[in-house]
C-alpha cells in the first residue's frame, strides 16, 4: 500500500503539462485502483476540449467538443456536426437545454435524451460523464479489466463497452486521453431507441480544472 500511495504522490508533483510517459507496474493493482477512485470522485469542476467521433450503419460524424462542467452544471459545446455549424447543451438540476446555430432551442430532461432527439444521435453522456475521468458510473458493472497501474482498461456498462487507450498527465492526474466506446445494438434498458449498433471515438486535447 505505501508503494501505490508514493507512486501518486509522485504522479501529483509532475508538471501541469500534458505527457504520455509511461509509468511503472504498481505492486498492488487493487489498491491504486480503489485509491484512484477516492482521489477523482470528489473532482467536479473541469474544462475539457477534445474530439468526438461517432459512426452507426453507413453514418458518421465528427465534431470538435468543448465540455464545461461546474458540479451539476454541464455546459458542452460542438462544433462541427451535421453542417450545423454548433450545438450547445447544457444540463443542470432543472433539465437540459441544447440551442443549434439558427438559434432553435429545444428542452428536455436528459441531456443525452435531448441530443437524441435533436439529432438522432446516441452519444453516452449520462456515463461519458464518469469515463472521461476514469471512472464507472455509480450504477452496475457488467465487467471491468484494469491495467499495470490500477486504472481503468475496459469496462461494460450500460450496453456499452469501453476502452481506455491511452492516458496522460494532466496537471496532478493521470487521465485517460482516448478512448474507444461501442454498442452492439438491442434494446438496453432505460434507452427505447437505442437499438442500432453504434461506436464513439473520443480524443482529448487538454483539461483544465477549476478551483
Amino acid at each position: 500500500m505505501r508503494k501505490v500511495v508514493g507512486l501518486l504522490i509522485l504522479i501529483a508533483f509532475i508538471s501541469s503539462c500534458a505527457t504520455a510517459v509511461p509509468l511503472p507496474s504498481v505492486a498492488d493493482v487493487d489498491a491504486a485502483w480503489h485509491l484512484r477512485q477516492a482521489t477523482l470522485k470528489p473532482v467536479t469542476s473541469w474544462q475539457v476540449r477534445g474530439r468526438l467521433a461517432l459512426r452507426a450503419a453507413d453514418q458518421g460524424w465528427h465534431a470538435t467538443l468543448n465540455w464545461e462542467r461546474s458540479g451539476e452544471r454541464h455546459r458542452l459545446d460542438f462544433t462541427g456536426p451535421l453542417g450545423r455549424g454548433h450545438l450547445r447543451l447544457v444540463q443542470d438540476e432543472h433539465g437540459a437545454e441544447l440551442q443549434d446555430a439558427e438559434q432553435r432551442i429545444w428542452r428536455a430532461g436528459n441531456a443525452e435524451t435531448l441530443l437524441y432527439r435533436a439529432t438522432g444521435w446516441r452519444v453516452p453522456l449520462d456515463g461519458l460523464n464518469y469515463w472521461i475521468v476514469g471512472l464507472a458510473a455509480p450504477e452496475s458493472v457488467s465487467n471491468q479489466q484494469l491495467d499495470a497501474q490500477g486504472r481503468l482498461k475496459r469496462l461494460a456498462q450500460s450496453g456499452w463497452d469501453i476502452q481506455f487507450l491511452e492516458y496522460t498527465h494532466y496537471g496532478s492526474f493521470d487521465l485517460p486521453s482516448k478512448l474507444y466506446i461501442t454498442r452492439q445494438g438491442g434494446r438496453v434498458e432505460g434507452n427505447p431507441a437505442a437499438d442500432e449498433a453504434i461506436e464513439v471515438r473520443l480524443s482529448i486535447e487538454r483539461w483544465t480544472f477549476k478551483q
